[in-house]
């Protein structure tokens, strides 16, 4: 866009010599129309900028309404990440028409497009008022010079016709000028989200110091002392919040946090990371098989990848239909978006399993996919592993050894599992 802004400019100014080669004493009413052409496309800019902003904003929630409007708790109803846009949109008719919402669908679509309609008529009413002007002051100009020539001036007709082409081509080069000017001014815009992206804090890199012994971990043993956690860097710590699993990750990084007597703080995040697993409440899988979520090089026989799947109890959270089974090769979308969280929630926890981890972090689930983890933990996790689970429910925490419960991010109790003997 810059090159074009350059040749652009070069091809107005070898006009605008040719024409007062010509005709010298048209360099002055030259230079009034280029002034008054760059006034009113500074105008134009400084208008028209805050118009497409808002107008940019007011588009996203009309495509936005077929892609992201419902979202009914079923994974395999999201169709965000579909590659298609049009499919999502056919993806979608089942469900308004399954709701019976066609009618609220509709209201919310025509005030949406109401919404995005009143930017976009000011802004082309904006572009039809530069428009206007500019060619105003072209064609007075290109008019003046056209009865100089022919009435005032001695020259040839070859010449008249050729100051003639040059100043036209001056004259209305000066509108292009001004939108490739506003098209440059809106792209270099672009470079405030560049400086967003570059401003954006990053993970430390790993050091030989974070670098734990290789026997680590070999025990599930987890010390918290004095313990302050928060959600967000821009907030002040909390006493204790477990709501989020960004809150759990942002205290395990907090120097008072032991994991098999090392500080998580002095850890490097990667090895950190792959030494816990941590089931989320919204979990996503990885575009490939259910082979490669499983076992990404392959480091696992087909035989213990299947036992996995059926110690899990994956086959408890489908249908009877043998069309709807998971198997190993079963084709998984960006991000999971064909399962149910359900499932998704499983492969996950499967991996836990596979990898031999002793410390894993379970999120609240549906009451479905809580009884199918809870059975399979009874039988699966066996020996030095600590669990531990963010729950809504009792059924959840019964067979732990240890409930903490909270209030306003405050520990309120931490007791054995024996708190439906207490009134509150």
């Amino acid at each position: 866009m810059f090159s074009n802004l350059i040749q652009h400019t070069l091809t107005l100014l070898s006009k605008f010599i040719a024409v007062i080669f010509y005709t010298p004493v048209f360099v002055f009413p030259g230079i009034l129309v280029a002034a008054l052409g760059g006034v009113l496309g500074q105008f134009y800019i400084q208008a028209q900028l805050p118009i497409k902003r808002l107008q940019s904003n007011a588009k996203a929630p009309v495509l936005g309404q077929y892609v992201i409007m419902f979202h009914f708790g079923n994974k395999s109803s999201d169709m965000s990440l579909c590659p298609v846009f049009g499919a999502a949109i056919t993806a979608r008719l089942t469900s308004i028409r399954a709701y019976g919402i066609q009618e609220s669908f509709k209201s919310n679509s025509l005030k949406f497009i109401d919404f995005y309609s009143r930017p976009s008529r000011a802004y082309y009413n904006l572009n039809r008022w530069i428009d206007i002007r500019v060619n105003v002051l072209a064609n007075m100009f290109t008019a003046g010079l056209g009865a100089y020539l022919i009435y005032l001036s001695h020259q040839t007709a070859s010449n008249i016709g050729f100051s003639l082409n040059m100043a036209v081509g001056f004259s209305t080069g000066i509108l292009w000028w001004i939108q490739i000017a506003n098209m440059f001014e809106t792209q270099a815009n672009s470079l405030e989200c560049i400086n967003h992206y570059i401003d954006i804090k990053q993970e430390p890199k790993a050091t030989d110091d974070g670098c734990p012994p290789a026997y680590w971990p070999s025990s599930s043993e987890l010390c918290v002392e004095k313990l302050s956690s928060q959600r967000f860097y821009a907030i002040s710590p909390s006493a204790l919040h477990l709501e989020k699993e960004l809150a759990l990750l942002a205290i395990l990084g907090l120097e008072s946090v032991f994991y098999d007597g090392i500080r998580t703080a002095s850890l490097n995040l990667e090895k950190l990371q792959t030494n816990i697993t941590i089931i989320p409440q919204v979990p996503e899988l990885l575009s490939g098989s259910i082979r490669k979520n499983l076992g990404p090089f392959n480091q696992y026989d087909d035989a213990i990848l299947n036992d996995g799947l059926c110690s899990a109890g994956l086959q408890s959270v489908q249908s009877e239909e043998e069309d709807d089974r998971i198997m190993l090769d079963t084709a998984i979308a960006s991000g999971g978006s064909n399962l149910s969280v359900a499932t998704s929630a499983i492969g996950w926890y499967l991996t836990s399993l596979f990898f031999d981890q002793y410390l894993t972090m379970l999120f609240y689930t549906d009451y479905k996919t809580d009884f199918v983890i809870q059975s399979s933990l009874r039988n699966e996790f066996k020996g030095d592993v600590t669990l531990i689970t963010v729950a809504h429910r009792l059924q959840m925490i019964m067979d732990a050894d240890k409930i903490m419960v909270l209030d306003a991010g405050n520990i309120l109790i931490i007791a054995l599992p024996d708190l439906q003997s207490m009134p509150s």
